[in-house]
């Protein structure tokens, strides 16, 4: 059920009507039987496998928190973890390995034909990677003591299959948001659904489909049209195809996180924040720290610090880098091309580490000056360097990507024929411009963001009254008058939410 389609605009409906509608001892259940509703009727079968998962995570952290003795914890603890991964690479990587073994052996040889496989949930089941690594930290985080275990079945499940953010996103921890789950069977109505929670959930939301329906979807027509014809375009149309891309895959990413965000604050949940304008960043570490930081910040603490981070040297602190950006890579795909581009990025904050220490030995602590033209010129690099690694998280293998980016450095031929080539992309003139203008204002959202260090839905609220009405009205009318959506439009579903 996409987020974009009328069904789940129904489906919102009844789940929060339902969930207040009913003492407040009853919400824990109305919320449950949603989410199971929700994840049921995106992909019935797999349901099997996030049962799997609750019911293996929560008796195990159980049994952990008892106190067996050490042994017996630690095998358990590796056999649980174990079977959760397991079972991730098994359904998530079942079709590169088919490629694989076909490319190998030929005569179309499969270990499991993938059209029967997708019939019963075999094939990336609905939200495994997200509810995968949730249930990891919560039991890594109860073996070291660092919260107790949940007593309540229910309420552990309802924390694993929340239906906002299951897909997509954000990956949410046990001590964040377990506490929340104990409250809304505690709150008096009022409390849960109270003005300033309810509009900002709804202002996020706004934001997130004015992202989606009206940026990403006109940027990924561009995108396709120029991936399509890769190996002919010019540097002019690649380059061009790459910076639609950079915006695309934030559009599309940001703005489920964004809607994911409002919706939990519809049931009086606060989420937390996936993304702090990325783009603004100064460097590849820095973009790290803004762009989906639920899993960033989960790698560091599950195994770059448990690896020895940056505490046992230079040497030792790159090879966790490294180490980490291969496995973000491999969370993503087990296709070779998403391997190199968490290589390039763990090999790019290496790069970074070397610059600094030499910086470091040749200025020391002298102030070099120019702080605001370096700090400009540091943003504009960043972004350019992780536009080009996005060329390899698009194309559909490391070669095509190589191609990709060779045509984009190597046929210049001038912008003299500039404004032929932009509307031979896919986009009409008014749906190039529409986009053009989408970027911009987004910018602006995420300047006025990074200035106020507020996310965009609570900067919008605290404005003056006016002010805020006329902001929302401006986004209600642009989503509805311009966005891509309606009868005839098929709307294509959320990048991340086939990670």
């Amino acid at each position: 059920m996409s987020f974009q389609s009328f069904k789940f605009a129904v489906f919102l409906a009844a789940a929060v009507g339902g969930f207040y509608a009913v003492p407040k001892k009853g919400r824990l259940a109305v919320l449950l039987i949603f989410n199971i509703l929700f994840f049921e009727w995106a992909d019935p079968f797999a349901g099997i496998w996030l049962l799997s998962s609750v019911c293996l995570t929560w008796g195990c952290a159980l049994f952990v928190e008892k106190g067996a003795d050490r042994t017996k914890r630690r095998l358990l603890i590796g056999a649980c973890l174990s079977f959760q991964l397991i079972l991730l690479a098994v359904f998530k990587y079942l079709p590169v390995w088919n490629e694989i073994i076909n490319k190998t052996y030929g005569r179309g040889l499969q270990i499991v034909h993938l059209d029967v496989a997708a019939k019963f949930g075999l094939v990336a089941p609905i939200g495994i990677s997200f509810y995968t690594l949730e249930a990891i930290g919560y039991l890594i985080d109860v073996s070291r003591g660092k919260y107790p275990a949940e007593k309540s079945f229910w309420r552990f499940a309802a924390f694993l299959s929340f239906f906002p953010n299951i897909m997509s996103g954000p990956i949410e921890r046990g001590d964040h948001f377990l506490g929340q789950l104990r409250e809304i069977t505690e709150k008096k109505r009022r409390e849960l659904l109270n003005y300033d929670r309810v509009m900002q959930g709804l202002i996020a939301m706004l934001l997130g489909y004015g992202m989606k329906l009206i940026v990403a979807q006109r940027a990924e027509i561009l995108v396709n049209q120029v991936y399509s014809m890769y190996q002919d375009a010019n540097s002019f149309t690649m380059l061009m195809a790459a910076f639609f891309y950079a915006v695309q895959i934030y559009c599309d990413f940001a703005s489920y996180s964004m809607i994911a965000v409002g919706v939990g604050r519809l049931f009086g949940f606060e989420l937390v924040q996936n993304f702090k304008q990325p783009y603004f960043a100064k460097n590849l570490t820095d973009f790290w720290r803004r762009w989906h930081i639920s899993l960033s910040s989960w790698l560091r603490d599950y195994i770059y610090i448990p690896l020895g981070g940056g505490r046992k040297g230079l040497a030792v602190r790159q090879r966790n880098i490294l180490l980490v950006f291969l496995i973000s890579g491999l969370w993503h795909g087990g296709a070779p091309q998403f391997l190199a581009w968490g290589l390039l990025h763990g090999a790019g904050q290496v790069v970074q580490d070397f610059y600094k220490k030499a910086k470091q030995a040749v200025f020391g602590e002298a102030k070099i000056g120019l702080e605001k033209l370096r700090h400009m010129l540091s943003v504009l690099l960043t972004f350019f360097t992780v536009m080009c690694f996005w060329i390899f998280f698009r194309s559909e293998s490391v070669s095509m990507a190589v191609i990709c980016l060779k045509n984009m450095f190597t046929r210049w031929n001038g912008f003299l024929y500039w404004r032929q080539f932009l509307f031979t992309m896919g986009l009409e003139k008014t749906q190039f411009f529409i986009a053009v203008a989408g970027i911009a204002v987004l910018f602006g959202i995420d300047l006025i963001s990074e200035k106020k260090k507020q996310e965009p839905a609570v900067w919008i609220y605290r404005m003056p009254l006016p002010v805020r009405w006329a902001i929302c009205l401006f986004l209600i009318g642009a989503v509805f008058v311009v966005g891509q959506y309606g009868k005839g439009f098929d709307p294509s579903g959320f990048i991340y939410v086939e990670f």
